[in-house]
């Protein structure tokens, strides 16, 4: 999207949650399999999974241009699928995101051409209710439109659709604006680990990469830094990766196709070790498999 796609983990997950936008369908997996274990029907391009508190949540971006505004929505479900509610307001949702206490939505405003119809804002709800709490109206002719979402310690991550990645405090000004402009561009996923190293995942030139960049690489600007002097590689050749999770000492990833770019995405699974190569785990269902979550 964290696709986000934005995405959470925990050690010792036995669950993930993958947003199928090409199948309208969330897939859930074990990862000691790893396989699939549901299938859940109903969805609108399910485009970022995000989980937290004992729940899931689903963006359904949408995305036709004729789509009757706002177009989308949000889900939060029951990890075994059951709907709980539905988080209104959102025009064309492409990122959610999730600490316990809020939810955090990227209202892109942005259909699948690229035509911008409306305007981009952040929305936060809290634990009940259909209504968001705030709305808080994004910089996207500075920045992008926002994409992927990351709640962290000092703030909420935010991947735009320019490549540009924002540091927001609790009133979602900047704190930290930066990109990756000779590395990773567009970027997709979003995750962090147990030492606040940043994990992203995307493309350059067609290239798809994963890159860590370590705590406190970006400085305390709203001005975007270019941070390339500071990305690590940690893998190349993969086939557009888009959602991202941290377990353990392992990265979880999923792809939106296979090596050929016509067949299905796919699990992979990167140790973070300095030698590590990424290693693909599963098929999933069809193409187009999006954001990734991890569960209890």
């Amino acid at each position: 999207m964290a696709v986000w796609v934005a995405l959470f983990a925990w050690s010792l997950a036995q669950k993930a949650y993958v947003g199928n936008a090409g199948d309208s369908t969330v897939v859930v997996l074990d990862l000691e399999g790893p396989k699939v274990v549901d299938r859940w029907p109903g969805f609108q391009q399910p485009w970022s999974v995000a989980y937290a508190g004992g729940k899931v949540y689903v963006a359904e971006y949408v995305g036709r241009p004729d789509a009757p505004a706002p177009a989308g929505r949000v889900a939060e479900l029951t990890p075994d699928g059951k709907a709980l509610r539905v988080l209104l307001g959102a025009h064309y949702p492409m990122g959610v995101a999730a600490d316990g206490e809020r939810v955090y939505v990227a209202s892109s405003a942005v259909d699948w051409s690229g035509q911008v119809r409306g305007e981009p804002a952040l929305l936060v709800y809290g634990k009940e209710g259909s209504e968001p709490l705030a709305r808080f109206p994004f910089p996207a002719s500075r920045y992008g439109y926002p994409q992927t979402l990351l709640p962290a310690p000092e703030g909420l991550f935010v991947a735009t659709t320019w490549g540009v990645v924002l540091l927001l405090d609790q009133e979602m000004h900047p704190k930290a604006a930066f990109a990756l402009p000779e590395t990773l561009n567009p970027i997709r996923g979003l995750a962090l680990d147990a030492k606040g190293n940043l994990y992203l995942s995307g493309s350059k030139d067609g290239d798809g990469r994963v890159v860590r960049l370590a705590k406190g690489a970006w400085g305390p600007s709203p001005e975007v830094q270019a941070l390339d002097r500071f990305a690590q590689v940690l893998a190349k050749g993969l086939p557009d990766p888009w959602g991202l999770a941290v377990v353990g000492e392992a990265l979880y990833l999923v792809t939106s196709t296979d090596a050929s770019g016509q067949g299905p995405g796919g699990l992979y699974r990167l140790p973070l070790g300095e030698e590590a190569r990424p290693e693909r785990l599963l098929d999933l269902p069809s193409r187009y498999t999006l954001g990734l979550a991890v569960g209890e």
